[in-house]
Formats: structure tokens, C-alpha cells, sequence
């Protein structure tokens, strides 16, 4: 059954840094918006200690209009400000704006509609779609746009991925781990909760007052929050990928005690692959702990290290047996020749090795 306008509670979260140029306008009209179209409504302001009194002006109008301020101290960041709003709205639909007046608040109806007809989940606006746009951007800040689309389209096909305005039902939100990196929510938003998705186009205009929070830093924070959303929804072929060099690390360590252990005290190859094996399982252990299953509990419980160094154990016996046939029966003992018979002995283990571990990462985790 859909509900009307009138049932539902908007809260409008407005992330802020020395916006006290913009703040009291926004909120104005946000207020003014959701008054004249009959929409229930909250605005959070939620500020990351401004200097400049933003957040001492926004305050001052709670007599006049719905907002809350919410001054944060130790944290910053436009999208870890957006999360604590999301964890502060009492509504039932979350909208998200910027504070420099550079989105389109005339398009709040627009934005929440589809969402109260039960058509999509989640609103964005869009300015690459028909009737979108941008008003008097130079061409390096579109080229920066344009590329920082594309590199996002290998975790979601939205036409503008890098916007900030956006409507979403708040339920989708509840117990969603989210975890952003600097200025894009949407993009976080979208890849982790898979909501139903309504583009709707915006005419985006360059801020009138204050500075712009695009800098290099921003920019950084973009491509390392990419990584993070990329690793997150390609999570098993990032898995294979770090565990593969984490093993060629463990190659090298393997490589170097044995060549030691054989150069320096005259160990039989097959007798020093015993302890280079040690070795390389220990650091292998650790890198794949911290790296590749991003446990960092692996010091509580040793029964997990033990779990590890037995299925390791198994590829062993494959090594040392494939290096006695080759230093045996193919002339691989003469000079230094044990350590490619010592290579292709680890070669012969390590996919074995490889799908175990990863298809039995549950058995070896310490939980």
C-alpha cells in the first residue's frame, strides 16, 4: 500500500566545513521547499567544527525552520559526515545535499516521489542525462569528471556516478556497513546496499560563496575509496590475486634461507627446503592474515597458524618429492641448479596449496 507525503518524515542531511557564506540560505529554502510542498520534514546539519561559525548560524535559525546541528570534533570528511547523518535522521527517506546551494533543492519533490510511488529505492541527480547539466564549468574540471566516471563504471553503470544529491529509503540503510572515504556517499551508497536506482536530471551550478573542497587531497581520497569499493565487490578475485603475491613474496623468503642454509652450511637442498619452508609458511601466514583476509585476531588463536602449516605441510612432501627426482634423475644436483629443482618443486605444490587455502579459508580463519 503506498503511503502519502504526508505520512512520511524527509530528513535532509546537509554535510558542512566553512559554509557560513551558504548555510543560512540553504537551509531557508530546503525549509521552504518541504513547507510549500507539504513534505514532512527534518534538516540535519551535520559539521565537522567549522571555524567560521557555520555552525553557530545554522543553529540560530531552529526557531524558524526543522534543523538540528550535530558539530562533529575528532572526525572529517564529507562522507563519513553524511554516514553520522544517516545514523542521526529519524525519517523515513534520507536526502543528501550540498550546502553551497550548488545543487537544485527545487528538485526535492522530484527526488522524493518515486521513491513514496514504491518505483526505486534510491534517487540520484544526475547531470549527464537528458535535460541535465553543469553551467560554467572550465573544461580541465569536466575532463576530471569524465575520468573519475569512467573508472568508476567497473562498479556501478550510473550515468553520473560522482554526484553528491541523492534521496534513499532509510531502511535500506539499517545495519549497512559503510564505509567511505572521502566526498562520495552515492557511490558507497549504491555498491553496498544494491538499492533500485532513478536517475533524475540536475542542472549543477559552481558555487557563488567560499571555496571548493576539490583539491588533490580529494582527488587521492576518490581513487583510494575506488579501491576500496572494487576490492569490496570483487572481493574472491581480490582474495586470489593478493594471495598470489603474497605467495611470490613467500617465493623469495623460500629462496633465500635455502640458498643460505645450502651456500653457507653446506645443507642438502632437500633437508634445508624443510626450514625455507618454515619460513616462507610463517611469513606467508602473516601477509595472508593482514592482506588478503584482513584478520587482525590471528595472534589470539595459534590453532589457526597450526591449520595453516598442516595443509601447507601436504604441498611440502609435493616439493621435496618432485626436487629429489630432479637433483636425482635429471641432473639437477651439479652447481646451483637445486634452486630451479627447488622452484619447480614449490611450482608443483602451489596450486594445490593456493585452492585449499582459499576454498578452506573459513577452517583456517580463527573464528
Amino acid at each position: 500500500m503506498e503511503r502519502t507525503k504526508d505520512s512520511y518524515l524527509v530528513s535532509v542531511i546537509v554535510p558542512t566545513y566553512n559554509e557560513a557564506g551558504n548555510i543560512e540560505a540553504t537551509i531557508r529554502k530546503v525549509s521552504g521547499m518541504l513547507s510549500d510542498n507539504q513534505i514532512n520534514g527534518e534538516i540535519i546539519v551535520v559539521d565537522d567544527n567549522s571555524p567560521d561559525g557555520t555552525p553557530e548560524i545554522a543553529s540560530r535559525l531552529s526557531d524558524t525552520c526543522p534543523v538540528r546541528v550535530f558539530v562533529r570534533s575528532n572526525e572529517r570528511g564529507l562522507a563519513t559526515a553524511v554516514k553520522r547523518g544517516f545514523e542521526l535522521a529519524r525519517g523515513d527517506i534520507c536526502l543528501v545535499i550540498d550546502a553551497d546551494l550548488s545543487h537544485p533543492l527545487d528538485k526535492i519533490p522530484e527526488m522524493i516521489h518515486p521513491i513514496l510511488q514504491g518505483n526505486c529505492d534510491m534517487t540520484v541527480g544526475s547531470r549527464y542525462i537528458a535535460r541535465g547539466g553543469c553551467e560554467g564549468w572550465s573544461l580541465r574540471r569536466r575532463l576530471i569528471r569524465k575520468v573519475s566516471g569512467f573508472l568508476a563504471r567497473g562498479v556501478t553503470n550510473l550515468s553520473d556516478p560522482t554526484t553528491g544529491f541523492m534521496a534513499i529509503k532509510r531502511s535500506l540503510l539499517d545495519g549497512l556497513n559503510l564505509d567511505p572515504v572521502g566526498w562520495k556517499i552515492v557511490l558507497e551508497v549504491i555498491v553496498r546496499a544494491k538499492p533500485r536506482v532513478i536517475e533524475i536530471p540536475i542542472i549543477f551550478v559552481d558555487r557563488q560563496k567560499g571555496e571548493s573542497k576539490l583539491n588533490v587531497k580529494a582527488q587521492m581520497e576518490y581513487l583510494l575509496h575506488l579501491w576500496k569499493l572494487y576490492s569490496f565487490k570483487y572481493d574472491i578475485v581480490f582474495q586470489f590475486i593478493k594471495f598470489c603475491l603474497v605467495g611470490l613474496s613467500g617465493l623469495v623468503v623460500d629462496t633465500a634461507i635455502l640458498v643460505g642454509l645450502v651456500e653457507i652450511l653446506s645443507f642438502d637442498p632437500r633437508f634445508a627446503a624443510v626450514f625455507s619452508f618454515s619460513g616462507a609458511a610463517s611469513w606467508n601466514y602473516l601477509l595472508n592474515r593482514i592482506l588478503t583476509f584482513k584478520d587482525g585476531r590471528y595472534t589470539k588463536k595459534i590453532y589457526s597458524y597450526v591449520s595453516f602449516v598442516i595443509i601447507c605441510l601436504m604441498g611440502l612432501g609435493i616439493r621435496i618429492g618432485v626436487m629429489h627426482l630432479l637433483l636425482e634423475y635429471v641432473g639437477m644436483g651439479k652447481g646451483r641448479l637445486y634452486i630451479l629443482a627447488s622452484i619447480l618443486g614449490i611450482f608443483s605444490a602451489t596450486i594445490f596449496n593456493n585452492l585449499i587455502v582459499l576454498k578452506d579459508e573459513n577452517r583456517i580463519s580463527p573464528d
